[in-house]
């Protein structure tokens, strides 16, 4: 588990589950690796390896996650995954019930489902994003389905915010939208950019027209990814990825030529420092 810290508060990234690798043919059908060579050291052996991983801000004012990954299992589209955020967020001296707030980069399956479990938690989400998946037949149907299982039962705890105003102090969404109509990133102090799926690997900060086949509106994805790497290249963000693997996890978008490269922070403290001062339990 690594971290680092944020003025006074901590930040975690945490592995509710990871997939099997995948061929880079597969989830990046644009990536030519023979072109791009500086670009495709990120895909060892021609294969993706990811996570799905959300992030924890322990801090004072209480916990925060940024979004709550697969769940604890059964879900169609991943049979053979079941997630251990439970287990994840413990070690992260945490837990389910002391998370206050929940803020979504976007509404996939793979970002929502343990949010039934949070029981103490109140829920923030772009509009945007909620608007298109509340419509019927909004998109595929694992993330469908998802949404019906974990979002819509949260009733008045979901709230819809607007991107570039505060959410919680020192807490704010970035429009990021292509991956989903209303994705955003998270930007925490003006320090930190939870990047939500605007990057599924590092190969797209030097490569932006690298899509993953998830991204909904590819131009719109491509250009949000050019957007982001610009910001946090000028204002000196830390990056913080949920599906880079947790070595990757946390670092810089670097001037690179005519573009950017990503830097990744080697000296992200790891278990010995995850017990954090304790923070006090919910609050909204």
């Amino acid at each position: 588990m690594r971290s680092v810290g944020i003025g006074d508060a901590r930040l975690f990234a945490l592995t509710d589950c990871a997939p099997a690798p995948a061929a880079c043919s597969y989830s990046f059908p644009d990536a030519d690796l023979a072109e791009h060579p500086e670009a495709a050291r990120w895909f060892p052996a021609a294969q993706f390896r990811t996570r799905f991983g959300p992030f924890l801000l322990r801090r004072p004012a209480g916990d925060v996650l940024i979004d709550c990954g697969m769940g604890p299992g059964g879900v169609s589209y991943f049979p053979e995954l079941a997630g251990n955020l439970d287990d994840e967020l413990e070690r992260a001296g945490s837990s389910l019930e002391r998370i206050a707030n929940v803020v979504f980069t976007h509404l996939h399956v793979d970002h929502v489902g343990w949010a039934p479990r949070l029981i103490n938690a109140q829920f923030h989400v772009a509009a945007a994003e909620w608007e298109h998946w509340s419509q019927p037949n909004a998109g595929l149907p694992h993330h469908v389905d998802a949404i019906a299982r974990c979002i819509a039962p949260l009733g008045d705890r979901l709230h819809m915010v607007e991107p570039g105003r505060e959410i919680l102090p020192g807490v704010a969404l970035l429009a990021a939208y292509g991956h989903s109509p209303g994705h955003c990133a998270v930007l925490v102090e003006d320090r930190a950019l939870i990047a939500g799926d605007s990057w599924h690997n590092p190969a797209q900060i030097e490569v932006p027209s690298w899509c993953h086949r998830a991204d909904m509106d590819k131009p719109t994805a491509v250009a949000s990814r050019r957007r982001l790497a610009a910001l946090a290249a000028q204002r000196d963000w830390l990056v913080a990825a949920g599906h880079f693997s947790e070595d990757l996890a946390f670092g810089h978008i670097v001037p690179s030529g005519d573009g950017f490269a990503y830097a990744v922070i080697a000296d992200a403290t790891a278990d010995r420092h995850a017990a954090a001062p304790d923070s006090p339990g919910p609050q909204n």
